[in-house]
């Protein structure tokens, strides 16, 4: 049976741990977009990246964004098994304050509300 070197097996965990994250948080954003006539406010607040990807996109939320959106909490559960293992919170602080940077650009008007 394959087994993951020490270094990577945090990673490995937060990497799978995101997916099922992602899994309610696109429920919550669909739900809140409202099959197009919703307010988007989960997706804003969730998914603040692929929204603000959506002005390069001609206002609309495009594949790239949807691909954004699938794998941005697998990454930050690997980024946070890594900082574990190195015993560093200082990556996940940064990640975490670029995340609510991008939200609050999303909530400041930049983009459309998509209604």
């Amino acid at each position: 049976m394959f087994a993951a070197p020490n270094r990577f097996r945090r990673p490995l965990i937060g990497l799978a741990l995101g997916v099922p994250v992602t899994v309610l948080a696109l429920i919550a954003a669909i739900v809140s977009a409202g099959a197009g006539h919703g307010d988007y406010v989960a997706a804003r607040l969730l998914f603040p990246a692929p929204m603000l990807a959506s002005l390069l996109s001609g206002h609309t939320i495009a594949a790239p964004s949807i691909v954004i959106a699938l794998l941005q909490f697998p990454a930050y559960g690997a980024l946070i098994g890594w900082s574990l293992g190195r015993q560093s919170s200082v990556p996940t602080f940064f990640a975490a304050a670029v995340h609510i940077a991008a939200a609050i650009l999303c909530f400041s008007g930049m983009i459309p509300n998509f209604s």
